[in-house]
């Protein structure tokens, strides 16, 4: 349970519905659960990386096709709440609907300024799932470290750590931490004590 991030369930459901939401809005159609996988890990990681915390803290896997979210993933046939669903089909793959608007007060300024980033440029017409996928990769740093393993290991997924986007923090003295890094860390010793 993550207790660093205020109303954090809140924010992932309202965040998976901004996403399908404006992406139905600016492409017509409704996203396949991949972009949506996407979409916050890109969310996570940029503003992991920008602040020390991620803004849902999701726990994520490392497949073939990039950052997954576990929990979603594992429990995507038939997933539904009050603001979206995810739809089944014909070819067994998912898109997520939403059900209604999504409440954004639950997200700070420069959240929603990350999210918005993301659509901006991947709802683009010359932008397709597979430049989503290629930048997910060249991005996320926890992913290319995660899949590496996986390989290695012959696994189809491996969890992703939060800490491999900012190099090997335990050979750091704490001086030469960055703002981010000490937040950071002191996420990871909260969440930590939780457990």
């Amino acid at each position: 349970m993550n207790k660093v991030i205020p109303h954090r369930e809140q924010k992932i459901e309202n965040a998976i519905t901004y996403f399908a939401s404006e992406f139905h809005n600016r492409k017509g159609y409704y996203p396949r659960q991949t972009w949506i996988y996407k979409f916050l890990a890109l969310l996570d990681f940029r503003t992991l990386k920008k602040t020390g915390i991620p803004c849902l803290g999701l726990e994520y896997d490392a497949m073939k096709y990039g950052p997954v979210p576990s929990r979603l993933y594992d429990d995507r046939p038939g997933l539904e709440t009050d603001k979206f669903r995810f739809v089944t089909t014909r070819d067994r793959g998912c898109r997520v609907e939403a059900k209604e608007y999504p409440d954004l007060d639950f997200f700070s300024d420069e959240e929603l300024g990350v999210m918005d980033e993301i659509l901006s440029v991947y709802t683009q017409s010359n932008s397709d799932l597979d430049t989503l996928i290629n930048d997910a990769h060249n991005e996320i740093k926890a992913w290319d470290k995660a899949w590496a393993l996986a390989v290695r290991f012959g696994r189809g997924r491996m969890p992703m750590e939060y800490a491999d986007e900012f190099g090997n923090l335990s050979e750091k003295k704490e001086k030469d931490l960055t703002p981010e890094e000490e937040r950071f860390l002191h996420y990871r010793l909260v969440q930590n004590s939780f457990l």
